[in-house]
């Protein structure tokens, strides 16, 4: 039951339903109503039909109403007329927060007016959350910029000597993006004012709590991408909201952070602000100019941001850094020449979002979050592992001593297997190569990735694109790829063959980087392309062990690729020709592999069904009937036949013409 005004201040509405007396058309008392509440004489208890209106089942009606409540609250809070805005917007004040022991019967009345316009503000952005999910596109897309609207005036509102965010209210509508509500267009209140009872036809397709695509895009476009101040308040809560709550819809938080790539890298990058009081930057800003600092021992040296350390030290950063500390403060501050680190912790909102540091710990704050906290789902995890690396990935963008954290949640993915097994492994090469990152199992975790399933599943293209970086360098030991060589070559025994036309070219290039291995094809021994039905008898036995993990004890550097040579018999024409390469002298260049990756059924079909053929065989055949005793009969029939032995031969006399039985229906 919403709470009315004192009699004394204003006059009380008429109307049971709220709307008023009137029974004029809803769109013309909708102007009424914002008419009454613009005017000079304040009376704030047209709010209330008007909010009404807001949750009216007519599309129409609503938006012309919640955009006339945009403009009266507006209005509002820049006359100071809405209370209570300075604490969490979420919580309802007390009686005694509202006196504060004061007697004055007129101030106190004000100051329960005001509170009481403030429930109204609450009650507009609780339908304008609900829009976010209603079933008409209109809607949706203008709640999301009537929401933000109300940010810059009310954190003007706020008496400061320095620009602030509202972060109460960006709380509230981070609650509301993250875990929205349902629509409350055509709602009615249950029994005893206890919520609402929604109606289904008024709410979008989308599962329930999960913010529509397009409501996502405008989130991202029109304001998370697009300003700074926005964007560092995102980062910042969002973190924060992750390690609260009990239950996040990873949906909606991951949609709205993984496109976000366009942090900025330099102070001039950070010139886009939403609230328009950040556009002039703090007063002594140490990261737009180096400022001179003379030291007690008379020495000259720089001040930025934060110190520069060298280059090598930078990966070894402790995480401290950034992390306020009152001992380091007061040792920096003494005359022992010990360094004095600005501190995020220590910045006001406007000096952090104008430092690039704060933007970095914030964005590298809520990844680690997400990653140890949140139970992902497999496509989203496969789209985190997809858009890690790069110049603009989510590496990217981490602090520098920050960026080995990751690689406990890749290791436990490449554990898991499966086909985000592979890009976790490209995570860890990433750190290895670029980060200093050991991880010496590497390649027996990649060895042990090897298995037939690889050769059947959607992403086979983009393994073989990973397996030819990681196996790329020409410091690997030849009894390494050997072993890599050797799985791959028992894989093709099975494979389909897409996945054939895909294996060989791939380990004739492991040849032709790593001549080492040549001893496979070249072994003087009886071994060398033999193929033994009897294998482990009295034919060849193979010394390769497929059962061991470690990559390096697998005996396959002394083994032999008679599988390869198996393929040379190959029914595809296709196969057998490229498998015979391996018997040629490696004079030919590296195969160019992507031109096998995209292979399939249909384009085998279709090079086969395009290949010309130099001598066309024969599709007839003229068959002449025996006519004497010197012609032999081709086609003997089973008829009247008598079986009749002639040393160990056995000779049958035949009549009739066999084929002819057989293509007798």
């Amino acid at each position: 039951m919403v709470s009315s005004l004192p009699k004394s201040r204003v006059k009380q509405s008429t109307s049971k339903n709220g709307t008023s007396g009137s029974t004029s058309n809803p769109l013309s008392q909708i102007t009424k109503l914002e008419s009454t509440l613009l005017g000079d004489e304040y009376d704030p208890n047209p709010l209330l039909p008007l909010i009404a209106l807001s949750r009216h089942d007519d599309p129409q009606i609503v938006h012309k109403a919640v955009w006339a409540l945009h403009r009266v609250f507006i209005k509002l809070i820049g006359d100071g007329r809405v209370g209570g805005l300075n604490g969490d917007l979420t919580v309802k004040q007390s009686k005694s927060e509202i006196t504060e022991e004061d007697n004055d019967h007129d101030l106190n009345e004000e100051r329960e007016v005001k509170a009481w316009v403030r429930e109204r503000l609450l009650e507009y952005i609780e339908v304008l959350g609900g829009l976010v999910r209603d079933s008409e596109p209109a809607l949706r897309s203008s709640s999301i910029p009537l929401l933000f609207s109300l940010l810059p005036p009310l954190s003007t509102s706020i008496p400061s000597s320095t620009p602030l965010i509202h972060i109460p209210f960006f709380r509230l509508i981070l609650s509301l993006l993250l875990n929205p509500k349902a629509s409350l267009r055509g709602a009615k209140p249950k029994s005893k004012s206890e919520g609402w009872k929604i109606v289904e036809a008024n709410q979008v397709e989308e599962d329930e709590g999960v913010l529509p695509p397009d409501v996502v895009k405008i989130v991202i476009d029109d304001f998370w991408a697009k300003y700074d101040d926005l964007r560092w308040a995102f980062f910042k809560e969002s973190s924060n909201y992750v390690q609260t709550q009990p239950y996040i819809n990873q949906s909606n938080l991951l949609s709205q952070l993984l496109p976000l790539v366009n942090l900025p890298k330099l102070p001039e990058d950070i010139n886009a602000f939403y609230i328009p009081t950040f556009s002039e930057p703090p007063s002594g800003l140490s990261n737009t100019k180096k400022v001179k600092k003379v030291n007690k021992k008379g020495k000259t040296r720089y001040k930025g941001e934060i110190d520069e350390l060298p280059e090598w030290m930078k990966e070894y950063e402790s995480e401290a850094s950034d992390v306020e500390s009152d001992d380091d403060d007061q040792s920096a501050k003494g005359g022992n020449g010990k360094r004095k680190r600005q501190r995020t912790s220590t910045m006001s909102i406007h000096q952090s979002i104008y430092s690039i540091l704060s933007h970095t710990t914030y964005y590298t704050n809520i990844w680690e979050n997400i990653l140890s906290m949140i139970p992902l789902e497999d496509h989203w995890i496969r789209k985190i592992l997809i858009g890690l690396h790069g110049e603009y990935g989510i590496m990217g963008h981490f602090k520098p001593e920050r960026r080995l954290r990751i690689a406990d949640w890749l290791s436990t993915l490449v554990d898991r297997g499966g086909p985000n097994a592979m890009l976790a492994m490209n995570g860890l090469f990433v750190l290895m190569t670029q980060y200093n990152f050991e991880y010496p199992h590497f390649y027996d975790r990649l060895y042990g990735l090897l298995d037939r399933n690889v050769m059947h599943v959607k992403y086979r293209a983009r393994f073989f694109r990973l397996l030819d970086t990681f196996l790329a360098s020409s410091l690997l030991s030849s009894a390494l790829i050997a072993s890599f060589i050797k799985g791959l070559s028992r894989l093709s025994l099975t494979a389909p063959p897409a996945g054939i036309i895909l294996i060989l070219p791939f380990v004739y290039n492991l040849f032709k980087r790593h001549p080492g291995t040549m001893v496979l094809i070249q072994r003087p021994d009886d071994g060398v392309l033999r193929i033994s039905s009897t294998l482990g008898k009295e034919g060849y036995v193979d010394p390769y062990d497929p059962e061991e993990k470690q990559v390096l004890k697998t005996n396959a550097i002394n083994s032999s690729l008679w599988e390869i040579a198996a393929l040379q018999k190959h029914y595809l024409h296709s196969i057998s020709t490229i498998a015979k390469v391996f018997g040629e002298v490696f004079t030919k260049p590296e195969f160019g592999l992507e031109d096998f990756l995209d292979h399939g059924y249909g384009t085998l079909f279709e090079t086969e069904s395009n290949r010309k053929i130099k001598n066309p065989p024969a599709l007839s055949m003229g068959i002449e009937t025996a006519t004497s005793d010197s012609l032999p009969d081709l086609f003997p029939s089973h008829k009247g036949s008598e079986g009749k032995t002639d040393g160990d031969e056995d000779v049958v006399e035949k009549e009739g013409d066999i084929v002819s039985q057989l293509w007798a229906f």
